[in-house]
């Protein structure tokens, strides 16, 4: 099947909206706390997801798939808070690069842990580019009145890597889930409840003053929940459907870059040299953990 319409604006979603969310992310927390903004944005995408599954009248999941998307829900829900919680001190391009090199940590994970297969020498080599640029990352000095918190939040974010491939490979149990929508509603509802209790035990949203939270934070938090929960994920549900794996894995090369572009273009945040070498190691690894040196992969399989 050849690249249509569609196929191309899923794709565009993807690309555009998850590279976008780091920078509506450093919008909305300026003025709203940052689990209380994980928590509002995947309880308001899980109901509007729910509608939806019940207008395309999805039948009931299984009691395995309900125990898998649950539990896999908050792991993925707790690490994307704590990107929030971490852009209050780190940069979004540097907070993009390094969650972009998730497959990384899916395939070392994956080695360790799950499938206990492993991998092939090209996608170990690309591996340790990727960390060896993740690690310039680390040292690069964008702040060097802050270098120590600089560093706290890389490691912070490797540990917000390391949940969110967690999330990522106990989902991949139900891959033969037939109601996608109903599968992402308790996701981002178990999610919901995880971070919004973080919210309570350390944010006290009881005693903020919502009056003062900014247009623009509450602008970004409906997009985050609509454009970034909603869409983009309603998108990538799709691709995974019906494209080839190492396609649908080419987010993780374009995320950083819109990332990194956007944020320095509306948020004067810093591109050091240092940081650009970093960025193309990263991109260089995971190309090689992407493709196996065959470009077939860039047709669409169809269903039979």
């Amino acid at each position: 099947m050849r690249l249509n319409k569609t196929t191309i604006a899923a794709f565009l979603s993807v690309y555009i909206i998850w590279g976008s969310t780091y920078l509506a992310i450093l919008y909305a927390i300026e003025t709203l706390p940052a689990w209380g903004l994980t928590s509002g944005r995947n309880f308001v995408a899980a109901a509007i997801m729910f509608l939806i599954s019940i207008l395309v009248k999805e039948s009931k999941l299984q009691a395995n798939e309900k125990k898998i998307a649950l539990v896999s829900g908050i792991f993925l829900m707790i690490a994307n808070g704590i990107v929030c919680v971490v852009e209050k001190w780190v940069p979004s391009g540097i907070a993009a690069v390094i969650i972009g090199a998730m497959p990384i940590w899916v395939m070392m994970l994956n080695w360790i842990l799950f499938a206990k297969i492993k991998p092939e020498a090209q996608k170990m080599t690309g591996a340790m580019i990727g960390v060896v640029g993740i690690a310039l990352i680390a040292f690069d000095q964008v702040n060097p009145l802050n270098i120590g918190i600089a560093r706290f939040g890389f490691l912070i974010l490797c540990g917000s890597s390391i949940l969110w491939a967690t999330g990522t490979l106990m989902a991949k149990k139900a891959r033969a889930v037939k109601s996608g929508f109903r599968f992402a509603t308790l996701q981002m509802f178990s999610g919901a409840l995880a971070t919004g209790l973080i919210s309570l035990m350390f944010e006290k949203p009881w005693a903020i003053d919502w009056t003062q939270v900014s247009d623009r934070s509450w602008l970004a938090f409906w997009y985050l929940a609509i454009f970034g929960s909603v869409i983009a994920f309603t998108a990538f549900s799709w691709i995974s459907r019906n494209a080839e794996p190492h396609l649908v894995a080419t987010y993780a090369l374009v995320n950083p870059l819109i990332a990194v572009a956007l944020g320095w273009f509306f948020y004067n945040e810093v591109v050091t040299m240092k940081f650009a070498l970093a960025t193309v190691l990263v991109l260089i690894g995971l190309s090689l953990l992407i493709f196996n040196g065959k470009f077939k992969y860039l047709k669409l399989r169809t269903k039979t």
